[in-house]
C-alpha cells in the first residue's frame, strides 16, 4: 500500500496549545508529521504552521501566556492537506504592530496553495491548503 492510499484513512489532528513561544516547536513539528503521512510537502507546511502559530503568540494575546491556539489539520480529498490555525486574540490589526511585523503572512501565501483569513475582535482563523503528492 502506498502512502497516500493509506493516507486516506488518516484521521484528522487536532492539537490545543498555550500561547507560549514553546507551542510553536511542538506544533510545528507534530503537524509536519501529519502533512508527511498526507502526502503534503512536510517542510512546506512546517514553515507555514511555524509562522501562523508564532504570529498568534507574539500578536494574537497582546504577550498574555494564557490564551489558546488551536491548530486542526485533516485530508480534503485526494489533492489536498487542510491545516487551521485560531486563536482567540484580537485580531489582525495594524494598531500597536511591532516594527518588524509584516513577514508571517507573506511566507505563509508563498509556502500553501491557497490561504483564507478570518479575523475579529474574537480571534483570528487561518485555513491552508497544501497540495498531495500525486
Amino acid at each position: 500500500m502506498t502512502a497516500l492510499a493509506s493516507s486516506r484513512d488518516l484521521p484528522p489532528l487536532e492539537l490545543t496549545a498555550p500561547s507560549h513561544p514553546s507551542s510553536v516547536t511542538e506544533t510545528r513539528k507534530r503537524v509536519a508529521e501529519y502533512a508527511a503521512a498526507g502526502g503534503a510537502r512536510r517542510d512546506d507546511v512546517e514553515l507555514a504552521v511555524a509562522e501562523a502559530v508564532a504570529n498568534a503568540v507574539v500578536h494574537a494575546f497582546g504577550g498574555r501566556e494564557d490564551g489558546v491556539i488551536k491548530v486542526r489539520a485533516e485530508i480534503d480529498g485526494p489533492d489536498y492537506l487542510v491545516v487551521e490555525i485560531a486563536d482567540f486574540g484580537f485580531g489582525i490589526t495594524t494598531y500597536g504592530r511591532s516594527p518588524r511585523a509584516g513577514f508571517g503572512l507573506p511566507i505563509i501565501s508563498a509556502l500553501a496553495d491557497s490561504v483564507e483569513i478570518q479575523t475579529g475582535d474574537r480571534g483570528t482563523r487561518l485555513a491552508l491548503s497544501f497540495p498531495r503528492a500525486s
